[in-house]
Formats: C-alpha cells, sequence, structure tokens
C-alpha cells in the first residue's frame, strides 16, 4: 500500500498510439495491477489523439481527482499538464515514448514498476511551466521550450519525416532552403532590456533538452522562476545545423556566437515575421509575448540530482542580468505585460 496505507483514485490517462502501441497495451496493464497493489486505483481514459489528454485532465480536475497520470510520450505528458497549470491536483508520470525528454528533466525511472513506486511514494515538487501568446492566438503552456525561427519553420516535415513519412524529406529541404537567412528580432526583457539583433532562430528553454535529446540550455531549471534565452546571430543554416549537430545526444558545445540570457517575461517581434512552435505546436507567425509562472505545477518526482553539464553561472541577483549581452537598443516605453488568464 502507499505510505499513508489508504487508498487513492487517480485518472490514468494513457496515448495508445506511444512508442510501439501493442507494448503499451501490455504495459498500460501492468500500470494498473502494480497501482492498484501499491493503493491506488486508477480509471483509465485513452488519449487518441494525445492532445485529447487536456481535455481530459481538465475534466479530471472538475471531477475531483486529486492526481492524474499521464502515461506515454512526451507531447502525452505535456498535454495532460496544460490542464492542470494553476490546480492542486499532481501529476504523476509513466515515460513511455521514443525520447522521454520530460520523465529525463526530472529523474522519472524508465521502468513502468519503478515509476509507479514512484508515483505511490506521493512526493510532489512544485515546478515552473513557460506561457506564450503569439499574437491574434490563445494563450499556450509549455513544459520544454518555445522556438521561434527555422526550427520552428522545420518542425512539421521533421516530424512526418520521423513518423515514416519519407516523401517528406523534400519539404524540409525546401523549407530550408527558401527560409529567409536572417531576420531583425526585437527582444524586450522583463520590461527593462532592449536588444535588436539580425538571426534566424530564438529559443526560450525552461528545461535544459528538447527533441532528440538537443542539450540547448544546460543551465535551464524547472525551479528558478526564470525562462534561458539563446540568440544565434551571424550564423549561417549551415553553421546552425552544425551547431545542433553538436549538441544532439546531451552534448554540450561552447560557442561564443550564441548569446545567453535569463528572465522572467519576453516580448519578441520580428520582421519579416517568424515562425513560433512551442512543445511541437505550431503557433503561426507573428508578436511573441512569453513568460514563465513561476512553481505553477505540481509533480510527482524525485528531488533534482546536481546535473554535471551545467555550465557555472554568475551569482544570481535580483534580476540576472545576460551572460553574454549585445548593445541594447533604444526604444518607446511600453505597458507592462498582464496578468494572462487560464488557457482554456
Amino acid at each position: 500500500m502507499s505510505k499513508k496505507n489508504k487508498l487513492q483514485y487517480a485518472k490514468l490517462i494513457a496515448n495508445p498510439g506511444a512508442g510501439k502501441g501493442k507494448e503499451l497495451s501490455t504495459q498500460l496493464k501492468v500500470a494498473v495491477r502494480t497501482l492498484e497493489k501499491l493503493g491506488i486505483h486508477t480509471d483509465v481514459a485513452l488519449a487518441k489523439p494525445k492532445e485529447e489528454a487536456t481535455r481530459i485532465a481538465e475534466k479530471a480536475v472538475k471531477d475531483g481527482y486529486k492526481l492524474v497520470i499521464a502515461m506515454g510520450g512526451d507531447g502525452t505528458i505535456e498535454a495532460a499538464m496544460r490542464g492542470l497549470v494553476g490546480t492542486k491536483a499532481r501529476l504523476g508520470i509513466l515515460p513511455f515514448g521514443t525520447e522521454n525528454n520530460v520523465g529525463k528533466s526530472l529523474g522519472i525511472p524508465e521502468t513502468v514498476d519503478e515509476a509507479c513506486e514512484l508515483i505511490a511514494a506521493g512526493d510532489s515538487r512544485k515546478l515552473d511551466i513557460g506561457q506564450v501568446k503569439v499574437k491574434g492566438a490563445a494563450k499556450t503552456y509549455f513544459w520544454e521550450l518555445t522556438v521561434v525561427g527555422l526550427v520552428a519553420a522545420l518542425f512539421p516535415p521533421a516530424r512526418k519525416i520521423l513518423k515514416g513519412e519519407l516523401s517528406k524529406i523534400k519539404d524540409a529541404a525546401q523549407t530550408l532552403i527558401q527560409h529567409s537567412d536572417s531576420s531583425k528580432v526585437f527582444l524586450r526583457m522583463d520590461d527593462d532590456s532592449r536588444v535588436e539583433v539580425e538571426t534566424m532562430l530564438v529559443v526560450v528553454s525552461n528545461t535544459p533538452m528538447f527533441g532528440k535529446n538537443f542539450l540547448v540550455a544546460p543551465n535551464a531549471s524547472l525551479e528558478d522562476g526564470l525562462l534561458d534565452v539563446s540568440v544565434y546571430p551571424s550564423f549561417t543554416k549551415a553553421e546552425l545545423l552544425a551547431y545542433y549537430a553538436s549538441i544532439m545526444n546531451e552534448g554540450y558545445s561552447e560557442n561564443e556566437k550564441v548569446q545567453h540570457y535569463r528572465v522572467r517575461k519576453l516580448e519578441l517581434k520580428s520582421k519579416p515575421p517568424l515562425e513560433v512552435n512551442a512543445d511541437a505546436i505550431d503557433l503561426g507567425h507573428g508578436d511573441v509575448k512569453i513568460k514563465c509562472l513561476p512553481r505553477a505545477l505540481r509533480v510527482v518526482a524525485p528531488e533534482p540530482a546536481a546535473n554535471p553539464q551545467a555550465v557555472e553561472k554568475e551569482p544570481d541577483v535580483e534580476m540576472p542580468a545576460p551572460l553574454s549581452p549585445p548593445t541594447p537598443v533604444e526604444e518607446k516605453a511600453e505597458p507592462a505585460l498582464a496578468p494572462g488568464r487560464k488557457e482554456k
């Protein structure tokens, strides 16, 4: 039984399309049986497509569930997360995808039995979540990152290629060739610092890794109330692709051309407008407002271990300064961002 020796009730959201479908069906039965032995009775709901996990999680909270468990890949887990932001319900995680970046970032065991034991132990952490708003679109929560520019443009064909649609390789190549070499990007950070830069990519990270374990932000933390911003000025497309190849599979490649910042919130404008993507969700083009929602999500996860990949930071101050700042650009003052409402 659980440490409280008391039966708990949980909504278990599983994506039958995650990982190897038949294997997930088998492991889902194992999870239900193991959790029951540990004192957690689960009501199972299948999320297909995975985006349904958001609606299911929201309804679970309304129905009074204090524990919602997501079983699947990163997309399923992140979809469930969006339904729990700002609530008192806890998110349990059973990673069962291809990359499992969410589980890795939290130290979640990869075996079903061990992950179930962690959930039954009940220790939870309050973690930061990102919120992004593209002009003309609804607010969206993100767990890993928001990308603005070339990587966002390549996401749709790349995702289909990974699913086996090799015909989309041509689309990806055309997107890469036709994409603008750079845009004029204006960054306004924490209502204070203003930066203008020519670049084809800006990455705003809440976690250290994304995708094929690209270690884009080694210092990113889920508990510091900050987002890590990476800007790539003066990179050619070939240099940018080579750089990302060097940080794949949890590698880290220091490059003095990359500019790093830590912010609580960020406004970004680009000319011409750049593509925006948050946790594999295409959000269109245009002006972007991004902010960190500190401690907005309760997740059942172990306390973090020291990160050996982390790059030494400057001591924190009340408002962390840019790590490698370009010359600020003077602009007219603008009103502060209004607090966002909970995503529907």
